[in-house]
């Protein structure tokens, strides 16, 4: 007669394994800490947007396990690159989180660290699929202030399958007695990725918002006009790149949008910045 215990336990043990390499979704990576006392506000708003290619520079593979990147040395040029317009909002994308090819697996915690700022993470995934080419670790959107961070949100935005998601990270920041709520972003560039993210937005339109991040498109026709401000097509000419910051019309007004100095080689992306004053 065949025992049934074993084999319920063998099934319980064979689903935990399971539970462990394709974990929920909702249990993925998200938290944010203030480790410094949030700063007053100037009467300008430095507003930044940098995908840091998971702490690999221009011209090698982060989704090659054999390259190794997110050394101290990484670390300290984006430090450097960032602090250049002292930011007070930094969004930052393909941020990296133990990571089996990275030097660093706290990385958005040493990078604040050197700017001395609070921080906030979300993850698109945990990326430990077994048998394909990507290293083991996670990876998402980081959100990096000096100001208080509030709450925050890592909300799902795509799926396509288990292994290939984009979530948006929504941070609220206290912006002097000012809420703000600000989005960090990365869309796979599906479709449909603009069209649901921008329902998700006006959620809260009637909050004062800032939403920065890889759109992967140049345009982005599904914000609304009567809501949401492109920094990039506020000025003459344009500024053309997928990297882009969109603020709440009637909240703010921008003051100036231009590309960081040298950011590019540190990363493939340039790091983009804005200054926006309050109306």
């Amino acid at each position: 007669m065949i025992s049934i215990r074993p084999i319920l336990l063998a099934a319980i043990v064979l689903l935990c394994g399971c539970k462990k390499l394709f974990p929920d979704y909702k249990t993925r990576t998200s938290y944010f800490r203030n480790p410094v006392a949030g700063s007053a506000p100037d009467s300008l708003l430095t507003c930044v947007t940098y995908n840091i290619q998971l702490g690999f520079r221009d011209g090698q593979d982060p989704w090659d396990a054999a390259q190794s990147g997110g050394s101290a040395a990484q670390l300290d040029s984006i430090a450097r690159v960032l602090s250049r317009v002292k930011p007070d909002i930094i969004c930052l994308q393909e941020v990296p989180r133990n990571r089996s090819n990275s030097a660093t697996q706290d990385f958005t915690e040493q990078l604040a660290a050197r700017l001395h700022m609070n921080y906030a993470f979300g993850a698109h995934a945990h990326n430990e699929p077994r048998g394909v080419q990507p290293p083991k670790g996670e990876w998402g959107n980081a959100i990096l202030t000096r100001f208080t961070i509030n709450s925050i949100e890592n909300h799902e935005n795509e799926y396509v399958s288990k292994w290939r998601r984009r979530s948006i990270l929504a941070a609220e920041i206290l912006v002097g007695s000012r809420p703000v709520r600000v989005y960090s972003l990365h869309f796979d560039p599906l479709p449909t990725a603009a069209a649901t993210a921008a329902t998700y937005f006006q959620e809260r339109q009637n909050e004062a918002q800032l939403i920065l991040g890889d759109f992967n498109m140049f345009e982005v026709p599904e914000l609304p006009s009567t809501n949401y401000a492109d920094v990039l097509n506020t000025f003459s000419p344009p500024f053309i790149s997928i990297d882009r910051i969109y603020f709440s019309v009637g909240r703010f007004k921008p003051r100036s949008v231009d590309f960081i100095p040298h950011s590019v080689g540190v990363s493939d992306h340039p790091a983009v910045y804005c200054r926006l004053a309050w109306q």
